[in-house]
C-alpha cells in the first residue's frame, strides 16, 4: 500500500481538542484570500476565545494573506516554481499565521531592513511608525505592505520571525510567520515549538515534492466542508474534472462530517484529516477519521465488496438503495462510497490502523483520472 496512507496516520497522531492545522499551496489570488478568510472566520466562531481576540486574530489572518499579493513577484519564468503557500495552525494556547512566496531579489534588501527595523519596536514606537508611514507617502502596494507588516506586528504583540532563502539569481522565497496567544498559560517546560519558519519550510518543500495541494485536519463541520470546497473551486477552472473532483471530495468529506467518532465521545467534534494531491494524468484525494472498533469489521466488508463490483453492478445497487425508502442510513448501504467507485473508476484504497482497544483509524484514498 502507498507510503501516504500511513503518512496520513502520523500526520494526525498529535492532533487534540481544538486543534487545526489548514495548509494551501498553489496561485493566490483575491478570491483565493477570501475564501480561505471564509474558512479561518467559520473556525474562529467555534472558538471559545473572546471576541476582541477573534477580531484581532482575524485581522492579522487577512493582513498575512494579503502580504503575499503585495510582495509576490509576477511575470516570472515558467519553469520556475510560483507556488505560493498558506498555513493557519491553532496549537494549544496559539494561533501561527505562515505565508511563503516568490518575490524579486531587488527587493531582498528594503524588506529585511523594514522587517528588522519593525522587530526591534515596541508597541510605542509601531504606533508612530505606522503614522509616519500614513502621513509622509501616498498609500501604494508597497506602502500598503510596510503598513500590514506593522500592524502584524503590533496586533500580535511578537516579533515577526522570517527568512528569505534564495532561488536564483532574480528571485527567492520571503517565508514569514506571526504568533498570536490565546491564553496568558505559561508554555510547559521543554514543550515543542509550535511551528516555525522551518516548518514553514519543510512544509512547503514536501508539498512541492508530493504536489499536494490543500491538507487539512481539525474538526470537519458543515461550515469547514463547504469553505474547503469554495477555495478548490477558486484555484481550479471550471472543466468536467473539477466537477468530477469536486463530487467526489463531496462525499470524502461528508462521510467524516456525518459518521466519524473522537477518541473522547465529543459530538461536537468531528476530528479528520484531509489531502488533495496533483499528479501528472490524475488527482489522488485522501481522507482519515477515528472509527469504533464495532463498526471497523463492516466497514472493511463494505468496501471489499464494492471493489470487487463492475460498473454496472454498482450502478444496480446505487439505485437500488435510492429507491428503497425504507433505508435512510448511508452508512450501511455505503452510497457515498458507491458513487465514488462510479464517478472514479477507480478501486477506494483503505486502511485501518488501532488506536486503542476501542478506536481505530481509517484512512481511505481514491484517485479521479484527469481523463476519461
Amino acid at each position: 500500500m502507498e507510503q501516504s496512507l500511513d503518512f496520513i496516520y502520523g500526520h494526525f497522531s498529535d492532533i487534540e481538542k481544538d486543534d487545526m492545522e489548514y495548509i494551501y499551496r498553489g496561485e493566490i489570488t483575491p478570491v483565493i484570500v477570501m475564501d480561505i478568510l471564509d474558512f479561518a472566520k467559520s473556525n474562529l466562531a467555534k472558538a471559545e476565545d473572546t471576541k476582541k481576540l477573534k477580531t484581532r486574530i482575524y485581522y492579522i489572518m487577512g493582513e498575512g494573506l494579503q502580504n503575499i499579493t503585495r510582495h509576490q513577484a509576477d511575470n516570472v519564468d515558467e519553469n520556475v516554481d510560483k507556488e505560493a503557500i498558506i498555513a493557519i495552525i491553532k496549537k494549544r494556547h496559539k494561533y501561527i499565521i505562515a505565508t511563503g512566496n516568490l518575490m524579486f531579489k531587488a527587493e531582498e534588501d528594503a524588506l529585511r531592513k523594514k522587517l528588522e527595523k519593525i522587530n526591534h519596536m515596541d508597541s510605542d514606537g509601531l504606533r508612530e511608525f505606522s503614522k509616519e508611514i500614513r502621513n509622509n507617502m501616498q498609500l501604494s502596494a508597497k506602502g500598503g505592505a510596510s503598513l500590514g507588516l506593522i500592524e502584524m506586528a503590533k496586533r500580535s504583540g511578537n516579533k515577526l520571525d522570517y527568512l528569505i532563502k534564495p532561488v536564483d539569481d532574480k528571485l527567492s522565497y520571503f517565508y514569514l510567520t506571526t504568533e498570536i496567544k490565546t491564553s496568558e498559560e505559561a508554555e510547559p517546560e521543554n514543550a515543542p515549538e509550535v511551528y516555525s519558519v522551518k516548518q514553514l519550510i519543510d512544509n512547503h518543500e514536501n508539498f512541492n515534492k508530493n504536489n499536494y495541494i490543500i491538507s487539512f485536519k481539525g474538526d470537519f463541520n458543515q461550515e469547514n466542508l463547504l469553505s474547503l470546497l469554495a477555495i478548490l473551486k477558486s484555484g481550479m477552472s471550471e472543466t468536467p474534472t473539477r466537477i468530477k473532483l469536486y463530487s467526489v471530495m463531496v462525499e470524502l468529506l461528508q462521510n467524516i462530517v456525518k459518521h466519524a467518532d473522537n477518541l473522547d465521545h465529543a459530538d461536537d467534534w468531528k476530528a479528520g484529516v484531509f489531502f488533495i494531491k496533483e499528479l501528472e494524468d490524475s488527482f489522488s484525494l485522501l481522507a482519515g477519521n477515528y472509527i469504533r472498533k464495532v463498526n471497523s469489521a463492516a466497514l472493511k466488508e463494505r468496501i471489499d465488496r464494492l471493489n470487487n463490483m463492475s460498473y454496472k453492478e454498482l450502478t444496480k445497487e446505487y439505485n437500488s438503495i435510492l429507491l428503497n425508502t425504507e433505508i435512510n442510513d448511508s452508512v450501511s448501504t455505503g452510497l457515498g462510497f458507491i458513487d465514488i467507485r462510479r464517478k472514479t473508476g477507480n478501486l477506494i484504497e483503505y486502511s485501518l490502523k488501532e488506536v486503542n482497544n476501542e478506536i481505530d483509524f481509517f484512512i481511505v484514498k481514491t484517485i479521479v483520472n484527469k481523463k476519461n
